[in-house]
């Protein structure tokens, strides 16, 4: 991957900064290569931690992450399957690209693992530094990203579950919740406080609401025989409806 010929003032400005996205970081450089490899460095100045993301566009944009704290490598990995694994080639190609990081506190950090320089290429050059201060003291609140990692780590949560008895325990109380209304439309049913109509339309709707809060909330698969038993109860409702019409002609 050679930058020669490439003009000073595009060099400059090869990385972005920014507010990490990643819980545990304060800030981020992202950029992409000419061949459409995604890297991303992720950096904690009080606690001297760096993340390095690369995604490979020849690979399908599989992720490879290293994090380092004081120039100690402790963790390289394949996002995917989460497989242990040296990537010093994997980096390699793209130390052209590291070396323009504009951080030299975030290079330090890394520790010239992965043979990633310890300044920056540009770091004496008048005029040029992080558009962002070292340390910027806490991301701006967004109510937005607070929601997208508490849905994440839900779901992060539900995939780690081994075993069908873990996971069994893990749904047994938003399971049991909602067959529970299911069960109290029956008795309101029974006991006259609603109608075959408010029966029918109630559970029907109880079945899709519990299928979509399941995905979208709980992040975890819809179960489906309560869906269907939702469903089917509301089918009863509406088959009885009808029966009820059609005597009545002849009462």
């Amino acid at each position: 991957m050679n930058l020669a010929g490439i003009d000073e003032a595009t060099l400059m400005q090869t990385w972005k900064g920014g507010p990490s996205a990643e819980e545990g970081y304060h800030r981020a450089y992202t950029t992409s290569t000419y061949e459409g490899d995604q890297l991303q460095v992720d950096f904690n100045y009080p606690r001297q931690m760096a993340r390095i993301s690369l995604k490979l566009a020849a690979e399908g944009m599989r992720e490879y992450v290293a994090v380092i704290k004081s120039g100690t490598i402790l963790q390289e990995r394949e996002s995917v399957g989460r497989r242990s694994m040296d990537l010093q080639h994997k980096f390699q190609p793209h130390l052209p690209w590291l070396a323009l990081l504009p951080d030299s506190a975030l290079l330090e950090v890394i520790g010239g693992n992965y043979g990633i320089p310890t300044q920056s290429a540009f770091a004496n050059r008048s005029g040029y530094g992080p558009a962002l201060p070292v340390y910027p003291g806490r991301e701006p609140f967004s109510l937005l990203q607070v929601f997208k990692k508490y849905l994440q780590q839900k779901r992060e949560r539900e995939e780690k579950a081994r075993g069908w008895l873990r996971k069994l325990w893990r749904r047994l109380p938003g399971e049991a919740f909602d067959l529970g209304l299911g069960g109290l439309l029956i008795w309101l049913f029974s006991h006259g406080y609603i109608n075959l109509t408010e029966l029918a339309g109630y559970s029907g709707s109880l079945g899709v609401f519990c299928g979509a809060w399941d995905w979208l909330w709980r992040q975890r698969d819809p179960f489906l025989p309560k869906v269907m038993a939702l469903a089917g109860l509301s089918a009863w409702a509406v088959y009885w409806q009808v029966q009820n019409r059609m005597w009545a002609i002849f009462l």
